[in-house]
């Protein structure tokens, strides 16, 4: 028996093969293990890349769509010349050529195909305006989205331009004919021989331009074919140059007359007054009298009347509240009644059919105020505008209208239309911009004119002066010498993720 256990315990044959079988198995553990770990390393990368890669296409997607809105506001801002024109057909640019757009032009990320949906959002309303590009990145089944904020801010100056030569008191298409005093110099296009006609006591003080083909063949004066004596001077006559460019960008803003926009019909309101209830608003129809006067109505956004309805010597106060408001109205009736504009914003309202201030009965808007603090537009041709008596501190563009000022009564402001007569009657006095491309221009009956005229026909007639005053067209909301930069209208801020 012991001699058996000592053969069994010297005996030692396989055990090498169980310590192999031991180590193998401690390494194939080990093995085991370092490649769990590895994929598990692998797989994280690949999700961290994934993740990655997905932002960078989120942003990607962001930055291409807030490029293209950049064109889209450089674009639409030498296309359109009013505020409300420009946000409407910015606004309908973004949502036809962009909200709810994919984006997919990005190289491919292992066998994925990687995509942006991109929306706009408007944030903010008034000018400047807010939105945010709102930009999901997808790879296969992760998504990251982003969002991009930037503001425009509409400057005027838009929709064309017009720079006015120093010292040029008209600038005419075809005729001037003066009995009266023009005090600045005068440029005519058509090369059409006694084009500029002084007659009687009539005068210019300045210098005449015209085509180099009719030279001092555009001038005719009294004795020029007679005996007849003048005692004026001749005016000097030099070629017109590039003037008529500044003809042909006052054509370009008349034609560009803006798109009107589209806003809610202002609610129906009431205020007590001696024990009564009286209708403010009704139906649309604003009522400013007795019983209503000295309303002030708060704007707070942009709104549309159908009639806005001023009798008597009656008083609305609109309240800007700091920001630029419009309205859009069908008819603007105002009866020897004042509109006030108080709020620190400017006012623009939009009339699409009549604008009545019954003759003579001196109705007032703004008065007091300053003249980028309103501007009116009138749609439509054929149409007659009578300011007698009438003040208004602001610009007026009627896109097709002839325009009478008579006695006291005309527009503190720039005057703009592109009807076929503007007549200055009596002692209406003014230092600004008349636009009338369409139109023949009468300075009858001692009327005064200050600043210059831009017509197709010019005449003076009883007693009346046109002088030279240099126009500010900082306050022209029409258009301007100078646009600003892209980087003026629109301004981004720092991409952000959403969580």
């Amino acid at each position: 028996m012991q001699k058996h256990y000592k053969y069994i315990k010297n005996n030692q044959d396989g055990a090498i093969l169980v310590i192999v079988m031991m180590a193998l198995t401690v390494l194939s553990l080990l093995g085991l293990a370092l490649a769990t770990a590895s994929f598990a390393n692998i797989k994280l990368t690949t999700v961290d890349r994934d993740y990655q890669a997905t932002y960078y296409v989120a942003e990607g997607g962001a930055n291409q769509t807030y490029a293209e809105i950049e064109t889209l506001v450089e674009s639409i801002y030498e296309t359109t010349n009013t505020e409300a024109s420009f946000y409407s057909d910015l606004n309908s640019r973004i949502e036809q050529q962009l909200d709810g757009t994919s984006i997919s032009d990005f190289e491919e990320s292992f066998t994925e195909q990687p995509s942006a949906k991109v929306k706009v959002e408007q944030v903010t309303d008034g000018n400047p305006r807010s939105y945010q590009i709102v930009s999901e990145g997808i790879i296969g089944k992760r998504t990251r989205t982003v969002t991009k904020p930037f503001q425009v801010n509409w400057k005027s100056g838009s929709g064309g331009s017009i720079e006015i030569p120093d010292n040029l008191a008209a600038l005419v298409q075809n005729e001037v004919i003066t009995n009266d005093r023009i005090t600045g110099n005068i440029a005519i296009n058509l090369s059409k021989k006694d084009a500029v006609s002084i007659q009687g006591e009539g005068s210019i003080n300045g210098i005449v331009y015209a085509p180099e083909l009719i030279g001092s063949n555009v001038l005719n004066y009294p004795g020029k074919y007679n005996n007849d004596t003048y005692s004026g001077k001749i005016p000097e006559v030099k070629p017109i140059g590039n003037m008529n460019q500044v003809y042909l960008n006052a054509k370009e803003i008349i034609d560009n007359f803006p798109a009107y926009p589209t806003y809610e019909i202002m609610p129906d309101e009431q205020i007590k007054k001696w024990g009564a209830n009286h209708d403010v608003i009704k139906s649309g129809i604003l009522t400013i009298n007795q019983a209503t006067n000295e309303y002030v109505m708060n704007l707070d956004k942009n709104i549309a009347l159908k009639k806005l309805h001023i009798t008597g010597a009656n008083t609305l106060e609109i309240k800007t509240n700091g920001e630029n408001r419009e309205i859009v109205l069908d008819e603007l009736s105002i009866q020897q009644g004042e509109i006030k504009i108080t709020g620190g914003g400017n006012l623009t309202i939009y009339v699409e059919e009549t604008i009545d201030f019954h003759e003579g009965t001196q109705a007032k808007l703004n008065l007091g105020g300053t003249i980028d603090q309103l501007t009116i537009y009138l749609k439509g041709f054929n149409k007659k505008v009578d300011l007698s008596g009438d003040s208004i501190i602001g610009s007026f563009f009627a896109q097709g209208a002839d325009i009478y000022t008579t006695s006291t009564g005309g527009i503190q402001g720039h005057l703009l239309t592109g009807g076929n007569k503007v007549v200055v009657n009596g002692t209406y006095k003014n230092n600004t911009l008349l636009l009338a491309p369409n139109a023949t221009v009468d300075i009858v009956n001692s009327g005064t004119f200050n600043g210059t005229v831009i017509a197709d026909r010019l005449f003076l007639v009883g007693s009346g002066s046109l002088t030279y005053k240099e126009v500010n067209l900082d306050d022209f909301p029409f258009g301007s010498s100078s646009s600003p930069s892209t980087d003026d209208l629109i301004e981004k801020q720092p991409t952000v993720e959403l969580n």
